[in-house]
């Protein structure tokens, strides 16, 4: 719990700041200082933060929790949820803050997709494989400095999508007993039992 406490209090400084633009200094001199490297290998790395790794990371999940129980661990569970509750968080912020990307690139800034989505990826490789821990969130640090060294990312996207995966996935991972029960009862009800899970 404690986790989460300082998790949220982290999450809605970085907000409250960049509502009110006061990272905007902040966020100009790191994109300044970045190198503009030569983008093609960047562009090859910071794909391990879009959609197609993505869904095929979240299929690769599925397949092996039913594979070897026939439904899914709890903790894939979570992930899943997880998951698509950052994405929807994500898009709305991005939408509802309308915060310009670095140089003139096209979209929505504020937060990072990419950094989130290797966020939300090395949170449950941790907590499934504790031993990769160190690799999951190197993975995670490197798609989200991609994104800054290709230039499409102000520093304060990045740091909050980061936060925001862990923390989505604990809030969700805690509070299980009260929506877990009616998550088994609407798989039963639609007859889609390997996306039930195993107790």
């Amino acid at each position: 719990m404690r986790k989460i406490l300082v998790s949220s209090f982290l999450l809605a400084l970085i907000f409250i700041l960049q509502v009110l633009g006061l990272l905007r200094g902040t966020n100009e001199r790191i994109d300044t200082l970045l190198p503009s490297p030569n983008p093609g290998v960047l562009t090859i790395l910071t794909a391990l933060g879009g959609n197609l790794f993505f869904f095929a990371f979240v299929f690769f999940a599925i397949y092996l929790d039913v594979k070897k129980h026939g439904k899914l661990s709890k903790e894939t569970l979570v992930f899943l949820l997880s998951a698509f509750l950052g994405l929807v968080i994500v898009g709305i912020l991005k939408v509802a803050l309308n915060e310009p990307r670095p140089r003139g690139y096209g979209g929505f800034s504020f937060p990072s997709g990419h950094a989130f989505r290797g966020g939300i990826i090395a949170t449950y490789s941790s907590n499934r494989w504790k031993r990769f821990r160190i690799i999951a969130w190197t993975y995670a640090i490197s798609v989200a400095l991609t994104r800054l060294l290709l230039h499409v990312h102000w520093f304060s996207d990045v740091l909050f999508s980061l936060l925001l995966a862990p923390w989505i996935y604990n809030v969700v991972k805690v509070t299980q007993g009260t929506w877990l029960h009616l998550y088994r009862k609407i798989v039963r009800k639609l007859g889609i039992s390997f996306l039930d899970i195993k107790l």
